[in-house]
């Protein structure tokens, strides 16, 4: 880890609410970003609003968070799970090939933006917002947008600070 997380008991109380909810990963998450406590008391109450008050619904906005996680490569963010959205591991394992027998129309449509957002911004064309826009209204592409910045930069983040490892250690 290159940014050493602050102890628990050392979090201020608003943090501490949020970790003690928290997943693992979403604890290491928590006790790094802390160290810039006063950026990290409005991140969580931002984060926690934007993914879980979406206009999209829950489902969508987990497909593209799972989206983006392929992207990433965040064990964290590829485990994590959200009970509410409904998606069973069958669903979850169909994410990387996107089969139209799995998914809606609209629900691809979003998870195609996501894979382009995270692996080539520059491969995304007016033809992709057109899609969008066959399902999506302006408001909710703008937040299909700011979803795709939040789950990318977090995931990314949590790799560059070294909170996630891609591989198990062998033991000696």
């Amino acid at each position: 880890m290159y940014v050493q997380p602050v102890e628990p008991d050392d979090l201020s109380p608003g943090l501490r609410e949020f970790w003690d909810s928290a997943s693992d990963g979403g604890k290491r998450f928590i006790q790094a970003v802390a160290n810039a406590p006063e950026h990290a008391e409005r991140l969580f109450p931002y984060y926690v609003n934007m993914r879980f008050g979406t206009k999209l619904g829950i489902r969508l906005c987990e497909l593209l968070r799972l989206a983006i996680a392929q992207t990433t490569r965040c064990p964290n963010c590829l485990a994590g799970r959200v009970a509410a959205a409904g998606l069973s591991e069958d669903v979850i394992a169909a994410i990387p090939t996107r089969g139209p027998d799995t998914f809606e129309p609209r629900e691809l449509a979003v998870m195609d933006f996501g894979f382009k957002f995270g692996a080539d911004h520059f491969s995304i064309t007016e033809a992709d917002f057109e899609t969008l826009y066959r399902y999506f209204n302006q408001e909710e592409v703008v937040e299909i947008g700011m979803l795709c910045a939040q789950f990318l930069g977090f995931g990314r983040m949590a790799m560059v600070f070294g909170l996630e490892t891609l591989a198990c250690p062998i033991p000696a």
